[in-house]
């Protein structure tokens, strides 16, 4: 058989992202944050919506960046679509080369002790399926999308031969490897360039959900950044003409900055491709629905 789908999804809201104190990182490991109580919510909405879609476009498979807030994310759609989640470093974190610690993230076992969901090894070796890690002392974009493009041709035909009767797997990653992976498997030339004519760029808020689809021998997107299922709709987006990482410190400290010029009447986007900390709402490019999306706990 062959991939026919692949969802990929930004983890959701982090804890990091409230006002201070923050709850320390439940694995200890720098820059690994949980999800704040809205980013939980995010996710099961998240959860329900692919619960909701037909059975032959759930997703069957459930690849995770070890970083905790993706395994958090990834817990609902565990539970709704009664599918294990799998690590896999090749879609982990990007962490810029000027950053003073370049966090590793946890392991089976130490991230099975807070989900039951969780594989383990046998299943899929985070480090050794697909053998794509990302640079220990960071990467530049150029970097993160030579991973990515690495990551894709080792990904389908390993796992093709792996998982035969799968024809639909999801990706729960962040929203500069989302970008990155979006990017490279539609073939843009980099994590800058827009995806079409309409200088469309890929968009990643916390939660959002791409849709990509197998078409002849290519790649095609059917929805960028959904956020239809989500109650406050498209939250954080990111790209790569914003100066900071993504979710960093530096960046909630800049988007409450570009806030406050708002409210005083400054323009709410400026040079240096600085976004607005708020955007206008992602549609997928199916059709939307007004139904609410949740699964319980």
């Amino acid at each position: 058989m062959t991939l026919k789908t692949i969802y990929i999804a930004r983890h959701g809201y982090r804890s990091n992202w409230l006002p201070p104190p923050h709850p320390p990182n439940p694995t200890g490991i720098d820059s690994d944050p949980a999800l704040a109580p809205h980013g939980v919510e995010q996710a099961k909405e998240l959860a329900g919506y692919l619960g909701s879609l037909p059975k032959d476009e759930q997703p069957q498979f459930i690849l995770a960046s070890p970083f905790y807030r993706c395994v958090e994310t990834s817990q609902p759609i565990a539970q709704a679509l009664k599918t294990p989640i799998a690590l896999e470093r090749g879609i982990g974190e990007w962490y810029k080369k000027s950053r003073d610690v370049v966090p590793e993230p946890a392991n089976y076992d130490v991230l099975k002790k807070f989900f039951p969901e969780l594989g383990d090894a046998e299943l899929w070796n985070r480090d050794e399926t697909i053998g794509v890690i990302p640079n220990k002392e960071g990467e530049t974009e150029e970097e993160i999308y030579q991973r990515s493009l690495s990551f894709w041709k080792k990904l389908i035909p390993t796992f093709e031969a792996k998982f035969p009767e799968i024809d639909n797997i999801i990706l729960v990653t962040h929203a500069a490897s989302k970008i990155a992976l979006g990017s490279s498997l539609l073939g843009v030339p980099s994590v800058f360039d827009p995806i079409d004519s309409n200088n469309t760029l890929l968009r990643a808020g916390a939660c959002s959900l791409d849709k990509y689809i197998l078409e002849g021998d290519r790649w095609t997107i059917k929805m960028n950044g959904n956020c239809d299922f989500l109650t406050q709709g498209e939250e954080m987006n990111w790209n790569f003409h914003w100066k900071f990482e993504a979710g960093s410190d530096e960046d909630i400290k800049a988007r409450k900055e570009l806030e406050k010029k708002k409210k005083l009447g400054s323009q709410g986007a400026s040079q240096d491709g600085e976004m607005p900390p708020v955007t206008d709402i992602a549609y997928g490019l199916e059709k939307p629905s007004d139904d609410n999306y949740e699964v319980s706990s």
